[in-house]
């Protein structure tokens, strides 16, 4: 998984560590901007870590471009992936299932949806390959989540389940 990394304008560099969200993109996004923050480069401004990339904002004035890059290079080099340590908490969370408050909020958005003829439970049990709502039901609560980050809308947290790749659940954002 090596970093390709991007100039944006003169400020900003962005990392693409991979083209698909995995944990595994997740925590050595972590673990590089976590040693650049301890690093404490003068002219980092800012430090943006996302699911599978991360930007940095510097000053190049006080920081050449390629010296920053430089940097980020040699910490994507050195960082011991084997042995990463994220302190994290548990949190419960109460779902509900074809609940009247959320299928009353679905059918408002109803043309928005890939699929408007069906709801977000049968869709998404149906592009999961799942037989019906039940069992998506019974993958989606068996095992935990856990939240990467929380970005764009206030509350709307990116999550991984707890599981093997090939198990873990996806269904797109609406159309609009």
């Amino acid at each position: 998984m090596t970093v390709r990394y991007t100039h944006g304008g003169d400020e900003f560099i962005f990392a693409e560590i991979s083209e698909s969200m995995s944990l595994a993109a997740f925590f050595k996004g972590m673990a590089i901007t976590r040693a650049l923050r301890e690093r404490a480069v003068p002219g980092v401004s800012e430090i943006c870590p996302a699911n599978a990339s991360y930007q940095i904002r510097y000053d190049p004035e006080q920081v050449a471009p390629e010296a920053m890059l430089a940097i980020l290079r040699e910490i994507e080099a050195t960082i011991d992936l084997d042995n990463l340590r994220l302190d994290t908490r548990v949190i419960q969370v109460p779902v509900l299932y074809n609940d009247p408050w959320t299928h009353e909020t679905l059918m408002r958005f109803r043309e928005r949806h890939q699929d408007p003829e069906s709801t977000d439970l049968e869709y998404a049990a149906r592009i999961n390959g799942f037989a019906d709502t039940d069992a998506f039901i019974a993958a989606h609560s068996s095992a935990p989540w856990f939240v990467s980050m929380v970005g764009f809308v206030a509350g709307l947290p990116f999550m991984f389940q707890m599981v093997e790749r090939e198990r873990q659940l996806e269904v797109p954002k609406y159309l609009r």
